[in-house]
């Protein structure tokens, strides 16, 4: 069993040398959620690598696929963090996409979706 010490947040550890995350939500219907997804993020996906499979990089390290498998759809959750969530909220508003508000946490403040198969999608920022 490896057990390692309690870390502060940030501080870096040897072991695996991770560069970047490509986050995943799977879906049943991917034109649907190309549509949908395309309205949430305001364009459409970077690229199709693979039959079944659509990417959207939003940096050079972090990006969302989106993965067609019915079998695990609707059970994906992912966060990202955003500078501005009113100007999310204004942004998913424009785009005719529902969300929860925006909600104070402890430290920070969430923004809430729940897409059409029941993925969620949440955006955070720190608190005020």
């Amino acid at each position: 069993m490896f057990v390692e010490a309690p870390r502060t947040r940030g501080e870096h550890h040897r072991g695996m040398a991770i560069k970047g995350v490509l986050a995943q939500i799977t879906v049943s219907d991917l034109a649907q959620a190309t549509e949908y997804y395309g309205r949430l993020f305001g364009r459409g996906p970077d690229e199709n690598p693979m039959p079944g499979l659509l990417e959207w990089h939003f940096t050079s390290e972090a990006g969302l696929q989106l993965w067609a498998d019915s079998s695990r759809s609707g059970r994906s959750t992912v966060v990202f963090t955003e500078d501005d969530l009113a100007g999310v909220a204004e942004r998913l508003d424009a785009a005719r996409i529902e969300h929860g508000g925006i909600e104070d946490a402890t430290h920070f403040q969430i923004l809430q979706v729940l897409d059409p198969e029941g993925n969620h999608v949440v955006f955070t920022s720190a608190g005020s």
